[in-house]
């Protein structure tokens, strides 16, 4: 039994790593919007992009058996993060 406990955690961890890879990915390409917004003078937060994220997201996650207000949550701490990243990039205060 605690090999099976082991390999399932394994399985987990390799989740983790990929999750951890793709939230890598997705500041490598807001490092590429920052520069648009700056360039191009747009607002760093968006109120209706953010939120149409976070209902896609949620939506989407529910069709998966997901919790939306879970997945909102999740969401709303990437977006966050992302968002102060860009901020630091454009030199707006945060």
């Amino acid at each position: 039994m605690t090999a099976d406990l082991t390999q399932l955690r394994h399985l987990i961890d390799d989740i983790d790593d990929r999750l951890l890879d793709l939230l890598v990915e997705r500041i490598a390409v807001a490092e590429r919007v920052a520069a648009f917004k700056r360039a191009t003078g747009i607002a760093v937060r968006l109120p209706d992009r953010i939120e149409a994220v976070k209902a896609r997201c949620a939506e989407r996650g529910a069709a998966h058996g997901l919790d939306p207000a879970y997945v909102r949550d999740i969401w709303s701490r990437i977006i966050e993060e992302t968002c102060r990243f860009e901020e630091r990039l454009i030199g707006a205060p945060a």
